[in-house]
């Protein structure tokens, strides 16, 4: 061979090895970035699941909290209409006795 062919013989081998040394390098950093991605991936499923129990959690909560709420409700409802209807029955009376319209039937 002439000394030019092994010139550039040279020069495409040194290119060769350097593409190959830097696609090693790359697929190394490849692998390593994968392997974060998983453990990120892992860390986001767990954190998800939590959120996931937190949020069921409230939500019991929150209907355990309406359940009562509607029970104390109906029962403050029954409570004031009784207390309503015995101060009307009151406020008549001694409007009636004041005025002298009470019932002759008494």
């Amino acid at each position: 061979m002439d000394v030019a062919e092994w010139i550039i013989v040279a020069i495409l081998s040194l290119t060769l090895f350097v593409f190959l040394i830097l696609g090693i390098m790359l697929l190394a950093k490849l692998l390593d970035l994968s392997r974060d991605a998983k453990h990120i991936l892992k860390q986001i499923e767990r954190m998800t699941k939590k959120g996931n129990t937190i949020v069921s959690k409230a939500s019991e909560t929150v209907d355990d909290l309406s359940k009562t709420a509607t029970k104390t409700a109906k029962s403050v409802k029954k409570d004031v209409t009784d207390t309503t209807g015995v101060v009307k029955g009151a406020v008549v009376s001694a409007i009636s006795k004041k005025f002298g319209l009470e019932d002759e039937k008494a």
